[in-house]
C-alpha cells in the first residue's frame, strides 16, 4: 500500500483496491504532501454478477472516491482556504492523465471528490456536468492534458507533403557540369621584357612592353645575338693582358716600316651604351695604342 493511499472502504459495495495504473497517476499527490483516504473504490465489473453498483467508471479499480488530507486535517473545497488546493489537484491529476472530477454541494460527501478514469468531464450534484461548481470548471479546462489527439494527428500527417530527396548527379556528370559552368581562364600574354625594362616600368609607373618583332625581325632571336655579342665583348676585356702581350710581341718583330702614328683598336660592347677606350703606353717605337 502507497503512504498517499489510505483505505477506509472495507465496508463499503465498492470495496476493491485501486488499479496499479490509478495508484501511478495519483503518485503527484505525494509530491504535494497529500494522502488520498479511499471510502469508495474498486468494484466487479458490469454482468460479473457480483455486488456493484452505479455507472463503470469504479470497475476494475479505475476510480475512487476519497477524502484529501495534508497534515493530518481533512480538506474541504468548501473552505475557501482549502479550495485553491483542490484546484491544484485537479489541475496536476489532468496532466498526470486522470480524465474524471466530480465535487460539489450535493454530491456525496460533503469535501469529498471523485477521481479517475473513464470519459472526460467534470460534474456535480446527481452526477451533471451542469452542476459542477465554477472553480472545478475552471481547473479543469485551465489543466494541459496529457492525453494525444490522435485524430488530428493523423490529420495533420495526411495533409504533409511528402519531401522528395532530390536526385545526386553521378561523379563523372557532376565534374563535366562543374567544368561547363567555370569559364576557363586566358593564358596571359608571355613578357619579352627584362631586367631593366621591369625596373623602368616599376620606378616610374610606365607599362612599356618590348614588342614581338623589331624592324621584321623576332625579338627573342634579337636577344640571343646580343647576348652573344655581349659574352664576346665580355671574353675580350677579361683578357686584356694577353692581348697586349700579343700586340707588343708582334711591334717587336716589325724591324722595318716603323710606323710613327700609334695603333688605335676599337671593341663594341652591348654592355655600355658608350666606346670603351683604354689608353696604355708605348708599343717599342709604334706610339702607343688604345683600347
Amino acid at each position: 500500500m502507497a503512504g498517499y493511499i489510505t483505505y477506509r472502504n472495507q465496508g463499503a459495495t465498492r470495496n476493491l483496491p485501486l488499479s496499479e495504473d490509478l495508484m501511478k497517476r495519483l503518485k503527484y499527490l505525494e509530491d504535494m504532501g497529500i494522502s488520498a483516504e479511499v471510502f469508495s473504490g474498486g468494484q466487479p465489473e458490469k454482468g460479473s454478477g457480483l455486488a456493484r453498483i452505479g455507472s463503470t467508471r469504479h470497475d476494475h479499480g479505475n476510480a475512487a472516491d476519497v477524502h484529501f488530507y495534508r497534515d493530518g486535517k481533512r480538506l474541504d473545497w468548501a473552505n475557501e482556504q482549502d479550495r485553491p488546493i483542490f484546484e491544484e489537484i485537479v489541475k496536476r491529476g489532468k496532466a498526470a492523465g486522470l480524465t474524471g472530477f466530480g465535487a460539489g454541494p450535493g454530491y456525496m460527501q460533503p469535501g469529498s471528490m471523485h477521481i479517475g478514469m473513464g470519459t472526460p468531464g467534470v460534474w456535480g450534484a446527481g452526477g451533471k456536468s451542469d452542476n459542477a461548481p465554477e472553480w472545478l470548471r475552471a481547473a479543469y479546462e485551465g489543466a494541459p492534458s496529457t492525453k494525444p489527439d490522435v485524430v488530428a494527428e493523423v490529420v495533420a500527417a495526411a495533409d504533409k507533403p511528402e519531401s522528395v530527396p532530390e536526385p545526386r548527379p553521378q561523379l563523372g556528370v557532376e565534374i563535366q557540369a562543374q567544368a561547363k559552368a567555370t569559364p576557363a581562364k586566358p593564358e596571359e600574354p608571355k613578357s619579352r621584357n627584362g631586367i631593366l625594362i621591369q625596373a623602368y616600368n616599376k620606378l616610374t609607373g610606365s607599362n612599356v612592353q618590348v614588342p614581338d618583332k623589331i624592324f621584321g625581325m623576332e625579338t627573342d632571336d634579337i636577344n640571343k645575338a646580343a647576348s652573344g655579342l655581349g659574352d664576346f665583348a665580355k671574353v675580350l676585356s677579361e683578357n686584356t693582358e694577353n692581348l697586349n702581350t700579343q700586340v707588343q710581341s708582334a711591334a717587336r718583330a716589325a724591324q722595318a716600316g716603323r710606323n710613327s702614328n700609334p695603333v688605335e683598336l676599337s671593341f663594341m660592347s652591348t654592355q655600355l651604351p658608350q666606346q670603351r677606350k683604354r689608353k696604355k703606353g708605348a708599343l717599342g717605337g709604334l706610339g702607343g695604342y688604345f683600347l
